[in-house]
């Protein structure tokens, strides 16, 4: 059991060998860049299975897991353990990025990157660095895709799930920046190991539809991500990668920030 929110105690569950591997990943305090070390994470993470609603499996709990992720866990995670050095600190950095207000609930998880990098910043976790991009467009959009495809959603099966999400979603408003796809190699120098980047997509009631990692290359970008295809990949041209995803209209990126 982990202590959190003073008397509040919870239960933290890990997944297969997480445990484990979160002894192996977890780094002494050291001066290499956060970014530096959220890559050198992901490239331990290189072939792991993708898992989908891995969250949605029975009652909602702080759950671990190292050994396979979607594209969305893999980088939470992976954030947490670039910025924490201790099992109890990753485990809270975790719950605090995940959940609103840090309340383990399906209801308070953030469930939309927009809404999930919102609070990170708002912690100074991360910075939306996509204003100060060349290019930048914006928008302002409607958060209901969960409400209008409830039956997506095994969670969204419970009233109590199902009332409180469309409650959450009947006003649900976000405004977004993004870089629109031809003019991603113009903004490339200007990205850092570890940035992470958003898919922006133009489906009706969503935000972003998938999230992953930058890594430099010598003469590229690439990005690193746990994809429904392959898992964990590196995919060597991010421009070109985004380019083919279908309804995507553009890319964000925000910028981890040192603890």
């Amino acid at each position: 059991m982990t202590p959190l929110l003073g008397s509040l105690f919870i239960a933290v569950v890990y997944v297969g060998s997480s445990s484990e591997l979160l002894t192996q990943m977890l780094r002494p305090p050291s001066r290499q860049q956060l970014g530096a070390r959220i890559v050198e994470l992901a490239r331990e993470s290189l072939g792991r299975p993708y898992r989908a609603f891995s969250l949605d499996k029975g009652h909602e709990k702080l759950q671990i897991d190292l050994t396979g992720f979607d594209c969305f866990l893999f980088v939470e995670q992976l954030l947490a353990l670039a910025r924490e050095n201790t099992r109890t600190a990753f485990e809270n950095r975790v719950r605090q990025l995940r959940y609103r207000g840090g309340f383990v609930d399906y209801c308070h998880r953030q469930h939309y990157f927009s809404r999930w990098s919102q609070q990170a910043e708002a912690s100074n976790v991360l910075r939306d660095i996509t204003p100060d991009l060349p290019g930048v467009r914006r928008r302002q959009r409607q958060l209901n895709f969960m409400s209008t495809h409830s039956k997506s959603y095994k969670p969204l099966r419970s009233e109590r799930n199902l009332l409180c999400i469309q409650m959450l979603e009947s006003d649900l408003m976000v405004q977004q920046s993004y870089i629109p796809l031809k003019r991603l190699p113009a903004v490339e120098p200007m990205l850092r190991d570890g940035d992470i980047f958003a898919l922006v997509t133009s489906v009706p009631g969503l935000d972003v539809t998938h999230v992953g990692l930058v890594e430099r290359g010598e003469h590229r970008v690439h990005g690193l991500h746990a994809a429904p295809s392959g898992g964990v990949i590196r995919s060597r041209d991010l421009s070109r990668y985004a380019s083919g995803v279908a309804d995507v209209i553009g890319v964000s990126f925000h910028r981890p920030l040192e603890p």
